[in-house]
């Protein structure tokens, strides 16, 4: 239930409007504006009603002084005056709407209604601007792969819910944008999406930050101050990195997530929160469990309806779509000529094993934009040095495991010499590659793939991609090299 201040000194007037809004809101009501601030100090409200006319300040002076301490607050000013000139001065003060004396029932409350949900919804829109404004405008999920699609699939049905999810996967898989989607197909979606970033706050102002403050409550809170749980509302609540919180912050949250309430920082007023929580981790949260440095019964709050995003380099049928994907948003940024990558190009960044997934493929890409914008098709120069290096054993995740014992080493395929090019250079290393390994492996794929350093799942892949028969149908002397 949201809250409401009603100031006016008229003690009939104050009566009447408090018979208008009762069970509707969670009233206050003062006859002052010193009693007026003095709520604020203590309680949460949500809008202020307020008497244009009062004994010890103006509604208009009261009404500034109430937005810059508070300036999460919606205001409807009330006045027995019929001219203009207060109403313009109550709108360019920041009041959404002003309500003659004697008013109308109905009118006051759809009034009060439509500034709730005005600034409410302003307060969404600054706040997603602010967080959006320093990001690459990636707002899809791109991918066609039996593992992201798996993923977008459990992602539907735990939207369906208001369970808390914890989202598992490397630096740079787009754990975040999973979330998003995530509260983008729930019944919150026109709620705040208000993320907490663990690892970049620092221990000190982690509480403050979650839960706000009061004023007074420490050094230099001139002001009351709203947490991520008070933007966050009835929404979604993001714990990126959630591992990287101190031991005192999971207590605090583990309390959120059983009571559903909490206190700012300096307060006494206990606030409810109906926000979901959404927690990620690029580390094993189990593991961190087991060495003491994360609460086990934390770990199982968040781990309701776990969801691990795959790195890039086991979906490599996806790296095409991304690659356009991201050729077509640089093309609205970036002034370049680019429409695509060389073949060349492709074959290498589909060997590569994106170490920094997603994230890192955004960057490459963008400084080979940059760099060579004034070629149609990116060539394989444009590229890193490492991309040739790490690339030697291709196919997005068939290096071969490293080997101790010289009888176990596999033969290094000699690399043909005639005129071909870059990419028949390299599908026919791989080929060798991957032929030898299931030649050693008695045509077993699960066996060959552990050989490769790599999942069976790429191998059939990369076999299919090669056109590599399954073993059985292999002659003898097809897979010798």
């Amino acid at each position: 239930m949201n809250s409401m201040l009603i100031v006016d000194d008229e003690h009939g007037s104050r009566q009447s409007l408090h018979a208008v809004f009762s069970g509707i809101y969670q009233l206050h009501l003062a006859d002052t504006a010193k009693q007026a601030l003095a709520i604020l100090e203590k309680h949460r409200v949500e809008l202020v009603l307020l008497d244009y006319m009062m004994p010890d300040m103006d509604g208009v002076t009261l009404l500034k002084e109430i937005q810059s301490r508070y300036p999460e607050v919606a205001f409807v000013m009330v006045s027995a005056s019929s001219t203009v000139r207060p109403v313009v001065d109550a709108v360019r003060a920041g009041a959404f709407d002003f309500v003659i004396k004697p008013f109308d029932v109905q009118e006051i409350r759809a009034g009060v209604a439509r500034a709730l949900e005005h600034h409410q919804l302003k307060r969404r829109v600054e706040f997603l601007q602010g967080e959006l404004a320093t990001r690459f405008p990636v707002d899809t999920i791109v991918g066609r792969s039996p593992p992201i699609l798996q993923v977008l699939e459990m992602v539907r049905r735990a939207a369906e819910s208001d369970a808390t999810v914890l989202i598992h996967g490397e630096s740079g898989t787009g754990k975040e944008l999973i979330a998003r989607r995530l509260h983008t197909l729930s019944a919150r979606r026109d709620e705040p999406f208000v993320p907490v970033h663990c690892g970049s706050l620092p221990e000190t102002l982690m509480e403050s930050e979650l839960f706000g403050h009061e004023k007074g409550a420490f050094t230099g809170a001139d002001r009351r101050k709203p947490g991520r749980f008070d933007m966050a509302g009835s929404g979604t609540l993001f714990f990126d990195e959630v591992s990287e919180m101190s031991p005192a912050t999971q207590a605090k949250l583990l309390r959120v997530l059983q009571e559903k309430e909490y206190m700012r920082v300096g307060g006494t007023q206990v606030l409810r929160t109906n926000a979901r929580i959404v927690a990620a981790c690029n580390k094993d949260l189990a593991l961190e469990v087991r060495e003491k440095r994360f609460r086990e019964d934390l770990f199982y709050r968040l781990n309701v309806v776990p969801v691990t995003v795959p790195p890039l380099r086991e979906r490599p049928e996806d790296i095409p779509l991304l690659v356009d994907y991201f050729l077509e948003a640089f093309r609205r940024t970036i002034k370049t000529e680019v429409e695509r990558v060389a073949p060349e190009t492709m074959a290498l960044l589909q060997a590569y094993r994106w170490p920094g997934n997603v994230r890192e493929m955004r960057n490459v890409l963008e400084r080979a934009v940059v760099l060579h914008g004034h070629q149609a098709a990116l060539p394989p120069a444009c590229l890193p040095p490492e991309f040739v290096r790490k690339t030697a054993p291709p196919a997005g995740a068939v290096e071969p495991a490293p080997r101790t014992a010289p009888d176990v080493m596999p033969a290094i395929p000699e690399i043909p010499t005639s005129p071909v090019s870059l990419e028949q250079a390299v599908n026919e290393f791989e080929r060798k590659l991957v032929l030898d390994a299931l030649r050693r492996a008695g045509g077993v794929q699960t066996k060959a793939a552990e050989l490769l350093g790599t999942t069976r799942r790429i191998l059939k892949y990369r076999m299919d991609k090669l056109h590599i028969h399954e073993p059985e149908n292999e002659p003898a002397a097809a897979v010798s090299s």
